[in-house]
């Protein structure tokens, strides 16, 4: 895990892949080529800060779920250095709220977090992968875990996404159970000039279970910007 002793330089590569809770660099392996740095979540705002740090002008960041909100953030603090923008499976807000009912319910959260006490974070890979083969998951260790979780329960990105500058490609499954597709949605009505692209019958993890639709569709919209 990357902590607060360490840092990366990756200004020499022009894609940065950013993977999500539980899971490593390596669950990228089917996508191009790019630097894939191995992503601590327990505080949102300080990995934002340092991955703002490494990475170098004309930058695409492409992050999945929790990798999702480290791109956000890491794009308004350096706006400069980020051409553009792929949000996979991702949420500004994961808890849903009386003004924000497109996240999960408290409880289901916490749910998880007593799964994953009992079990582990496989408990996680069963809900959100199910039966895939799925490289780069890793054993994040329960008290890792449980920080991260709690990361995830009080992050509120709303308020960032009217100052996303940088153009972006919105990418959701409509049978996510992780992050509802509503998310999406909102995403796309809230950061101006997006593009939204939703794959039917697909869960958390388009990029596997549709990976050349997903390739695909990544190239032309890096192709336009």
């Amino acid at each position: 895990m990357i902590n607060s002793h360490q840092s990366y330089t990756i200004n020499f590569m022009k894609t940065v892949y950013l993977h999500g809770f539980a899971a490593g660099p390596g669950i990228w392996d089917g996508q191009k080529p790019g630097f894939t740095p191995q992503i601590d979540f327990s505080d949102l705002e300080a990995e934002s800060h340092r991955l703002s740090s490494a990475i170098g002008p004309e930058t695409i960041l492409i992050g999945w779920s929790m990798g999702g909100m480290v791109a956000l953030k890491t794009a308004l603090l350096s706006p400069g250095k980020v051409k553009a923008l792929v949000l996979v499976s991702t949420t500004p807000k994961f808890v849903s709220s009386p003004d924000y009912p497109y996240g999960l319910p408290l409880a289901l959260l916490r749910n998880l977090k007593k799964k994953i006490k009992l079990n582990g974070v496989k408990a996680f890979h069963s809900l959100a992968f199910k039966d895939l083969p799925v490289p780069g998951l890793i054993d994040t260790p329960i008290e890792q875990a449980e920080k991260e979780l709690a990361e995830l329960e009080k992050v509120d990105l709303r308020e960032l996404l009217a100052k996303i500058e940088a153009p972006t490609l919105i990418i959701h499954g409509n049978k996510d159970q992780i992050v509802p597709v509503k998310s999406a949605e909102y995403l796309a009505k809230n950061i101006s000039g997006s593009e939204l692209h939703i794959y039917d019958k697909v869960g958390h993890a388009p990029f596997l279970e549709r990976s050349k639709q997903f390739n695909q569709c990544i190239r032309n919209f890096i192709n336009k910007i």
